[in-house]
């Protein structure tokens, strides 16, 4: 039977050729400075906040208006609604029906008769008449034009 022969080779510590590890320094990995990513993502994040803050404020405003819209316009109707009233009111005082009533029962007045009524005589005031149209400026006015360019 063959046995395997196993061939070891010792080495004495003569031979061996030693590479001595001297201890390497360890170099320290510098922590790769994330601040300046930090920061500027801390203020991406500010600025949306700011920007959504600021919107949600116009809706709050535009909302706010929109109620005062409201109740502007119920007060305009209610104002229209009394000036129509009003206007009613107006009709019925000034109509004539209602002021010879008030007249005669408030005031006890009443229509006069034939010998209360006095007539008051008027001279009639003359007025001058034209005269084939030479009194208006118009006519004036064209005469002096007519004399003028007859000069001509």
């Amino acid at each position: 039977m063959l046995v395997a022969k196993r061939e070891l080779e010792h080495y004495y510590p003569e031979q061996m050729d030693v590479e001595i590890e001297r201890p390497r320094r360890l170099k320290k990995k510098k922590k790769k400075s994330y601040a300046a990513a930090k920061l500027a993502v801390i203020g991406m994040a500010m600025l949306a906040m700011i920007i959504s803050l600021y919107i949600l404020y116009r809706y709050a405003n535009i909302t706010k208006l929109r109620l005062e819209i409201t109740e502007l316009e119920k007060q305009r109707i209610e104002l229209e609604r009394e000036k129509q009233d009003l206007i009613a009111q107006l009709e019925g005082i000034k109509s004539i029906s209602r002021v010879e009533e008030e007249a005669m029962i408030k005031l006890g007045l009443d229509y006069p008769k034939e010998e209360q009524i006095v007539y008051v005589e008027v001279e009639e005031i003359e007025i001058a008449e034209v005269e084939d149209g030479v009194n208006t400026i118009g006519e004036r006015l064209k005469s002096v034009m007519n004399l003028f360019l007859s000069l001509f």
